[in-house]
């Protein structure tokens, strides 16, 4: 038997905690893919899911958020040129109108 696994009297499989933990940062830190670390570890990825789940933590959401920044930043940036350009528009109106009373005066 491997060292990382520890059988029962119920024929289950129990894995120590040093093994959940390099299964846990797999996922969270390494970004790996919840599939790809049940395959090369070969563990379901419903064990995996309860690991997860008892550790606190949630890949999911960690990834959600991170996208989320991302397209604020994004927005953002797409919000300051469109400030800028409104800017540059609204100058040519202004001239547009000075040059507009200028011609129009008596």
């Amino acid at each position: 038997m491997n060292e990382h696994l520890k059988g029962n009297k119920y024929g289950r499989i129990r894995y120590d905690d040093s093994f959940k933990q390099n299964a846990l940062s797999l996922i969270t830190e390494q970004k790996m893919p919840l599939k790809q670390v049940s395959k090369e570890l070969g563990v379901s990825t419903d064990t995996l899911r309860t690991w997860i789940k008892k550790a606190g933590l949630n890949p999911a959401v960690e990834n959600r958020s991170s996208l989320m920044n991302k397209k604020i930043r994004d927005l953002e940036f797409e919000i300051k040129n469109l400030k800028k350009e409104l800017a540059q528009k609204n100058d040519v109106i202004d001239i547009l109108k000075k040059s507009i009373g200028i011609i129009y005066s008596p």
